[in-house]
Order: C-alpha cells, then structure tokens, then sequence
C-alpha cells in the first residue's frame, strides 16, 4: 500500500507502522462510520512487528453498528496469501464509532491468539479520532490455571515513519 518505511522496532511493545499505511486505516475506518470497520496486519515473518501492509475487509457482523467480524473467506484467502508471499497475519484493526481507542470487554473475550495485535481507531462523527495499538498476552499456564480464560490487552507504540525508501 505504501513504500514509507517505519522506525526501527525496539521490542514486542514497539510497533512499526508507517504513518502513511496508518492514514490509509484511518481514512478506511472514517469512511464506515457509525459502523465498525476491520481489516488484518500483514509483516513479513521475520519481523512480525513491522506492520508492512493492510488488507481490508468487509465487516459481517450481526450488527456491525456494535461489533465486528472480519468475512471469513477474506480472511482464509490473506492467511493464504501471507504465507505465498513469506508473510503473516500479525494482527487485526477494527474501529470503534463511539470515540473510544480503548479494546472493549467484546474485544477481551474474543482475543484469542496469544501475541496477536489490535488496533483500535476510535471513530467519531465520519472522522478517525485517535488510534490504539494493543497486543494481547495469556500469562503462562501454570501461572493461571485456576483461571484459563485470563488474558489482557499490553498497550503498544506506535513506531510510525515519514521517510520513503528502503531502510539501510
């Protein structure tokens, strides 16, 4: 979508997503107001925290004004290409038309995948608010076994870059 190049990523909390790939997701996610829109993260997979494409998707949900649900087909075909292209998903972005960047208790009980990334775009009025960008942890099972479903959301940064060309 775009040939800007992020910073450099320090760690796992450290997300880079150029800042022109992030617009596009802002602008995509303004343009579904008062619905929620969504879409996948795409990074190569030996730097699964450089966010290097999008894919956007039609969300299926029973009530897409309060929920979301990425079209099951789109998603087997990205997962599908991925993996042609040396890629993976690495995570998914949906917005919020209540003006929130926060994951909702709807967002907690359905991240499932350990490491996973949600970007939140809170959406207002036909326009992207401010974005959140969150990676979902399970602590250890013998940490929680009491308790299997516990999991929270890790807030991220967002590594964004202005700069074109390949990085050195």
């Amino acid at each position: 979508m775009t040939g800007n190049r992020p910073a450099e990523v320090e760690d796992e909390t450290h997300i880079a997503l150029a800042n022109a790939l992030h617009e596009e997701i802002r602008d995509f996610c303004a343009l579904q107001w008062p619905q929620e829109a969504c879409g996948l993260l795409i990074a190569a997979i030996d730097s699964p925290n450089r966010i290097e494409r999008v894919v956007f998707a039609k969300n299926v949900a029973e009530d897409p004004l309060v929920n979301f649900e990425i079209d099951p087909q789109s998603l087997i075909d990205c997962h599908r290409n991925a993996r042609q292209k040396g890629e993976r998903v690495v995570g998914c972005f949906h917005s919020h038309p209540n003006g929130k960047a926060l994951p909702s208790p709807t967002d907690r009980a359905r991240a499932d995948e350990n490491g996973f990334l949600w970007l939140v775009i809170a959406t207002e009025h036909n326009r992207a608010a401010e974005s959140g960008m969150y990676r979902i942890i399970h602590p250890d099972a013998g940490d929680n076994a009491d308790h299997p479903e516990l999991r929270y959301f890790r807030r991220c940064i967002i590594l964004g870059s202005t700069s074109s060309g390949e990085d050195a």
